[in-house]
């Protein structure tokens, strides 16, 4: 697994450790882990911005699929056969329009590198 120094990250990285529910510049870790000690029980990673994007076409898939198990036999191919491409174009507008503020889809993942603690005491130049 790749790993990275604390001192060699640029102060716009985000950093984060699991079930955590913020994320932190190089920066703001030294200050608060030069506070709060317990921080640095923690693996921390370098946290990568992400959007999520719902998609009409599967949420409408994944609906039709758990209503079978209610309705008849090749009810779901019926169903399906109802929805054509505008339809699945103009859910999907909808949704695109709910969701297209920053609050709504923005999620961090620890999908970077370990950071390697080498350094609490001098911030980044």
């Amino acid at each position: 697994m790749e790993k990275v120094k604390l001192s060699e990250l640029p102060n716009e990285t985000m950093l984060s450790y699991e079930d955590s529910n913020c994320t932190l510049t190089p920066d703001q870790l030294r200050e608060q882990a030069n506070e709060d000690g317990d921080l640095m029980l923690h693996t921390w990673y370098v946290a990568n911005e992400h959007r999520w994007h719902p998609d009409a076409k599967t949420m409408l898939r994944q609906y039709i699929e758990t209503q079978y198990n209610e309705m008849y036999e090749d009810w779901d191919d019926r169903a399906f056969d109802c929805l054509k491409q505008e339809h699945y174009d103009q859910i999907q507008a909808v949704l695109n329009e709910a969701f297209n503020g920053d609050h709504a889809t923005k999620y961090w993942m620890l999908d970077g590198p370990e950071v390697i603690i080498d350094t609490l005491d001098q911030p980044n130049a």
